[in-house]
């Protein structure tokens, strides 16, 4: 089999009907197969999967189990050496899946690769990026803001950035190509990331076997991106947060890991008097801030990272 198309979905029946759609229409494998994994969805998503595409391998949870953990379940699961993590709100345009599959096979160094994403307005999306840090997240926000409310010289430069193939320390999970043997050397994605940062910090473990991230502009898909999170906006907000400060713990010594405390509490602290109707939220994340990271027992990888940089 050429390829395993693993899509994580939550209450986006719809958008992964549009997504499963493409994949079918637009990808000329010889073989491929589809596996959905759905968080408890209670839109009619399975049922939809069931009526609409019987050839979808579905794995129904009970429950939300993230998008690490559903991931886990597809590509434990996955009959191909090469497995694409594709998110259920993108659109797959001609071809794209079979130009990912044959530039990795031809690029036996690459241990994950991610394309070029954009908006439906055709826009680009920042989807690739260095190790985050205080530093690097201050500059890839200001990329951010500069291309998307610029005309001048940093949105084209952004513009160049992503016209470029190059290696970096990740790529979007989005859409993200890699392969079998290297997700069992790496022990999949880190489950206890709920929602964000996992496919960077996946990213990290790959680059630490010697492998490189890829980045092509070569292959486009379009992603509308955050249909399920603005679903649920409060426990979006408070696992990006959760999320963030995990990866520092894991990734970075105790002096960043520290700034960014302080930076979530001033933040949180803000908002918490400007919105007055978030203020259940954002006493939440203060609290989070201040709380000790507690590695749950399906991942090990946290000690070891502590210990390797102490």
């Amino acid at each position: 089999m050429d390829l395993t198309v693993a899509v994580v979905s939550y209450n986006a029946r719809d958008e992964l009907r549009q997504c499963l759609e493409s994949v079918f229409a637009n990808t000329g494998l010889d073989s491929f197969e589809v596996i959905v994994a759905d968080n408890a969805s209670t839109d009619g998503t399975v049922e939809m999967l069931a009526d609409r595409f019987p050839q979808v391998r579905v794995i129904a949870s009970t429950e939300n189990l993230g998008f690490g953990r559903a991931s886990n379940l597809c590509w434990t699961e996955a009959k191909s050496s090469l497995v694409l993590f594709l998110n259920s709100d993108t659109v797959v345009s001609d071809r794209a899946l079979d130009r990912l599959v044959d530039l990795v096979r031809r690029r036996p160094e690459v241990g994950a690769l991610g394309p070029r994403l954009l908006y439906p307005g055709g826009e680009i999306q920042m989807s690739y990026g260095t190790m985050p840090g205080i530093a690097s997240e201050l500059l890839q926000k200001l990329w951010d803001a500069g291309y998307a409310r610029g005309r001048g010289p940093l949105r084209n430069a952004v513009r160049n950035r992503y016209s470029r193939e190059r290696t970096v320390d990740w790529v979007s999970g989005a859409c993200l190509l890699t392969r079998r043997d290297t997700l069992e050397t790496v022990s999949g994605f880190d489950e206890n990331f709920f929602l964000y940062s996992e496919d960077v910090d996946l990213c990290a473990r790959i680059r630490a076997t010697g492998a490189r991230i890829l980045f092509t502009p070569e292959i486009e898909i379009v992603h509308v991106l955050g249909r399920s999170v603005a679903k649920n906006r409060d426990r979006a907000v408070y696992e990006s947060h959760r999320s963030r400060l995990y990866f520092y713990e894991k990734h970075h010594r105790r002096l960043e890991v520290l700034l960014l405390k302080l930076y979530m509490t001033a933040k949180a602290g803000a908002l918490s008097v400007l919105r007055p109707r978030d203020r259940a939220l954002y006493g939440r994340i203060l609290a989070l801030a201040w709380t000790p990271v507690e590695a749950d027992a399906r991942s090990s990888s946290l000690e070891r990272y502590r210990a390797n940089r102490l």
